[in-house]
């Protein structure tokens, strides 16, 4: 495969996956108390987005920070597995795309 397609993989992945968590936070309540949940659902999405920037060029720190919300996630949502399913397993694979695109950048370079 292509390195260039390779490392823009978890990049728009990552990017896709921001922007489904934040459909959540439509799902917010009425009044005054909207803004505040507003903010609160739209918190993993920066969180994400702050993540996405860090890892541009570095891509083992994506891998490793997905990998680390996707075991966060998945132990406090076992009770829910299609949960895990749904949101952690975009975790999941997107931390294997960073770590993928990590390891053809260091082959290429070095």
């Amino acid at each position: 495969m292509n390195p260039t397609a390779i490392r823009w993989l978890p990049r728009i992945a990552a990017i896709l996956f921001t922007l489904f968590i934040s459909l959540f936070a439509g799902d917010t309540g009425e009044g005054e108390a909207r803004m505040m949940d507003l903010l609160m659902h739209l918190l993993p999405t920066l969180f994400c987005a702050l993540i996405i920037v860090l890892a541009w060029q570095r891509e083992w720190l994506g891998a490793v920070v997905f990998l680390a919300l996707f075991v966060f996630y998945a132990w406090w949502a076992w009770d829910h597995l299609q949960w895990v399913l749904l949101i952690g397993s975009p975790m999941l694979l997107i931390a294997g795309l960073y770590g993928w695109a990590w390891v053809v950048r260091k082959r290429s370079v070095g």
